[in-house]
């Protein structure tokens, strides 16, 4: 199949090397020219784009049976320091996906549309004692807002013709991103995220394989992808804190996270995850 992936950082570029293998072709989008080269290795073709270009987006989808939308940015630099820009952050996600919408009224081969959203649409549940694909999402936050918008968008585009699936993942480790590093960063500083919350953590490449497994079934509606780890946010960094001699973190609470959240749905459609207890966070696990 022609499959378009839109965003080629962390998730989307293991996606495009992993389904390109698979034998699909390949088209992965990027907003810096300097990745070009990178993108190449691992893709058919290489669109050096903002998601929110219509017309590039239009080309982007033209003769595409699947996009894959695992956008991520708005992170620019601020006095020297990582900055979260919520106006660019939106444009990554909500223009990415008024893009697609606009690009998709002229075009008759995308048979699928599969975006990878977050488990913090949810917000804090809304006090639900189980939370599942059916609890209405309740955002905290411009940041958790922009998650349910780029959503919405989406979701109204399903139709005979288009089916439209949600991946709401968790945090996502994998080789670079493991958990001694994350705690490193946190260690014996207090943080205002909800400790009591659940995990809800998965492997970069279980994402992948999540994506892959949307594809051969041609899901549609809304998942929740994170792995069978159960300890809060505060216990499990509490072990990670132990193990690699740091400080314990201090988790304020002052933005209330879900509890309780179920990962079945996806389970019992028959997949499976190969880190299912966040114990192979530095493997490559498609290998």
């Amino acid at each position: 199949m022609q499959i378009a992936i839109i965003g080629a950082a962390y998730t989307g570029l293991k996606a495009a090397a992993f389904l390109k293998t698979q034998g699909h072709t390949i088209t992965v989008t990027t907003t810096h020219e300097s990745r070009v080269d990178e993108l190449q290795k691992v893709a058919d073709q290489v669109m050096v784009m903002k998601g929110s270009d219509t017309e590039k987006m239009q080309q982007l989808i033209e003769g595409q049976d699947i996009v894959l939308m695992t956008v991520a940015g708005g992170m620019v630099e601020k006095d020297g320091k990582p900055f979260l820009d919520p106006d660019l952050y939106r444009d990554a996600y909500v223009g990415t996906a008024e893009s697609l919408r606009t690009a998709l009224q002229s075009n008759n081969s995308v048979k699928q549309v599969i975006f990878t959203s977050s488990l913090n649409a949810y917000g804090d549940g809304g006090g639900a004692d189980e939370i599942t694909e059916a609890t209405p999402s309740n955002p905290q936050g411009p940041f958790q807002s922009v998650y349910v918008e780029t959503e919405d968008i989406l979701n109204a585009l399903q139709s005979d013709n288009l089916n439209v699936a949600i991946y709401r993942t968790g945090t996502i480790y994998g080789p670079t991103r493991e958990f001694a590093s994350e705690a490193k960063n946190i260690a014996g500083q207090s943080i205002p995220f909800d400790g009591k919350s659940d995990i809800m953590i998965v492997h970069r490449d279980d994402v992948v394989r999540a994506l892959a497994f949307g594809i051969e079934h041609n899901l549609s509606g809304m998942y929740n992808v994170f792995n069978d780890s159960t300890e809060s946010k505060e216990e499990f960094f509490a072990q990670v804190c132990e193990r690699e001699g740091l400080e314990p973190i201090n988790w304020l609470g002052l933005s209330p996270g879900p509890r309780n959240v179920s990962n079945k749905k996806l389970k019992d459609l028959g997949f499976t995850y190969a880190d299912p207890k966040s114990e192979r966070e530095s493997e490559d696990l498609l290998t």
